[in-house]
């Protein structure tokens, strides 16, 4: 953008009253003040890559500058990097047209690659270019993540086994809560177990009710008790506040549950149904074979948003006021997240309920 435009877009976003209540106006200063963001952030990318020309610790001196820890600086500095071998993207953030977020989204594609195989991804500068200014986010990461699978023709097999060799787990005190922390990062399927059994341990130890002292705050609450199963698992317990072990649902908190969804409404170019697995990122299929022999699997076949196949008992009538495992189960085959256009929040964690309340 030329300082004019600069200018004039700063006298908008200035001119919005604290009275406003015209919806349309407040819209448009959100676009404006992202504009005016995205600018800003393209400066400090540009601030980033000079700083690099000049001096041998570069992130030392923006961390100072910018009054940011170390950790922060060097992510703009991965992002500037990326912005040098995606120019075209780096020009639309310059011109406020896209957010930092699509240059993090080819900076994960870059990383989820071998060395190797970065060349293929940047020698689509241009089109993903292309793509951005006109896709949404999340159309831009699902056309790039194509792309990513596109270009690892081992399967992603490769790309696991460096997931595996990169699962970490740290243990710190926090100094000013004297908490203990954790932070770990593992493979998907690791990851995915490892969710399963503290989803299970939840259900089986809070069946019937929580443990006093427990937040009222959904998300707050959500995390106490997956703190509390946890500590669960690693005491090898399989009892609680709850019924037996599993006994909920018939299912032990040993394994972790599986529901793949089979739709038919669209099959590929070969006539074959599109499968989802449950995984938020893709795993090799191969792997996926392995994991059905380790899990509790259940298959769920959906066509133009009705259910064709679900195991267990669906239709209770008036008989219980909540959904069970397997209801559940077959409404996963409708929704990924939650029923409300737009929320993101994973099925898993959401309260069922009539989609009109």
């Amino acid at each position: 953008m030329e300082p004019g435009d600069l200018l004039e877009l700063v006298r908008d976003i200035d001119g919005l009253g604290d009275e406003c209540s015209d919806r349309d106006a407040i819209v448009a200063s959100v676009r404006q003040v992202q504009r005016l963001m995205s600018w800003c952030e393209s400066r400090q990318l540009l601030n980033a890559t000079l700083l690099a020309r000049v001096s041998a610790f570069p992130e030392k001196l923006f961390a100072d500058a910018a009054s940011t820890g170390l950790r922060q600086a060097s992510r703009v500095f991965e992002r500037a990097e990326t912005a040098s071998l995606f120019p075209g993207c780096a020009g639309l953030l310059a011109d406020g047209r896209i957010t930092i977020a699509y240059l993090d989204t080819l900076t994960r594609a870059l990383r989820s690659l071998e060395p190797e195989q970065r060349p293929r991804l940047i020698a689509q500068a241009a089109r993903f270019a292309a793509v951005a200014a006109r896709a949404t986010i999340d159309e831009f990461a699902r056309m790039v993540r194509t792309e990513v699978r596109r270009i690892e023709t081992d399967d992603g097999a490769a790309k696991l086994e460096r997931q595996r060799r990169a699962t970490r787990l740290r243990a710190w005190f926090d100094e000013y809560t004297g908490m203990l922390k954790l932070a770990g990062e593992f493979d998907p399927v690791t990851g995915m177990a490892l969710m399963g059994r503290l989803d299970n341990m939840v259900s089986t130890l809070f069946a019937s009710g929580v443990p006093d002292g427990c937040p009222t705050d959904p998300s707050a609450k959500q995390d106490y008790l997956r703190a509390l199963a946890l500590m669960a698992l690693t005491e090898g317990r399989g009892l609680g506040w709850g019924t037996d072990a599993g006994s909920d649902t018939g299912w032990g908190p040993g394994r972790p549950d599986v529901i793949v969804v089979v739709d038919t409404t669209d099959p590929d170019a070969d006539g074959r149904p599109r499968i989802d697995w449950g995984f938020p990122v893709e795993v090799p299929t191969r792997v996926l074979a392995d994991l059905a022999g380790d899990a509790n699997v259940s298959t769920i076949v959906v066509r133009n948003g009705v259910v064709l196949h679900a195991p267990g008992l669906l239709n209770l009538g008036r008989t219980t006021r909540l959904a069970n495992a397997a209801q559940r189960r077959a409404l996963r085959g409708l929704y990924g997240t939650c029923a409300v256009p737009g929320c993101q929040v994973r099925f898993q964690y959401c309260k069922i309920h009539h989609v009109h309340w």
